[in-house]
């Protein structure tokens, strides 16, 4: 399970390590819109789009050991219609930082007592600098520019959020997105910053394998 956020009518933002095959080989996504409780298929503006794998763009430099370049495409085989359940996020300007905002990260990753859930979760959360981060992210990996952090929160993204948005909500009530849920050195806990894919950073990468604006 990863999330991922729209950016276009057929293109998912998310992260490469939900698409480069080491939680296993697997022959089709199935992508939910519009959804807030995945369990029932008669939700009101729920969709389900299966596309092929293979449809999907991996960061070329992408490198799990070093978490670098932990960003991917998916692109779905025909337009999506926006509506009032389904709006795509905009994308942020170029070289943004994005230090000390108010942000929201979202997803169906597990919850209190590390159990899944069907039900949407969100939470707020406010970014940090990369100094204020990597004083408190004492770990041996070299910190790179393309990451973005967020404080320590108790309600702490977990396993199944990979690949969600971190977004900012704007004045007219549409959302950016910032932020690509990416990894935690200790696997849900709310002690140590989240770690999230500089989106800002790969705009020119997004533009090279979409046609859309």
């Amino acid at each position: 399970m990863c999330g991922g956020t729209i950016i276009g009518k057929r293109t998912i933002l998310t992260a490469a390590h939900c698409l480069d095959g080491r939680f296993g080989d697997f022959e089709r996504i199935k992508i939910y819109f519009g959804a807030v409780d995945k369990s029932k298929s008669t939700e009101t503006g729920q969709q389900i789009v299966i596309v092929e794998a293979g449809s999907y763009v991996i960061h070329e430099d992408w490198n799990l050991g070093k978490m670098s370049n932990d960003i991917a495409l998916i692109k779905l085989p025909t337009d999506l219609e926006f509506n009032q359940y389904i709006q795509p996020a905009k994308l942020p300007k170029p070289n943004s930082l994005h230090v000390d905002k108010n942000a929201i990260v979202s997803g169906w990753g597990r919850v209190k007592g590390f159990v899944t859930t069907e039900h949407l979760q969100y939470t707020k959360v406010k970014t940090i600098s990369n100094e204020k981060c990597k004083r408190i992210f004492n770990f041996d990996m070299k910190f790179l520019s393309h990451w973005l952090c967020v404080a320590p929160n108790e309600k702490r993204t977990c396993k199944g959020d990979s690949g969600g948005p971190l977004a900012e909500r704007n004045p007219d009530g549409s959302s950016t997105v910032i932020g690509i849920v990416s990894f935690k050195t200790s696997l849900c806990s709310a002690k140590v910053p989240t770690i999230f894919t500089r989106v800002s950073y790969f705009l020119n990468w997004i533009a090279q394998h979409t046609n859309e604006s």
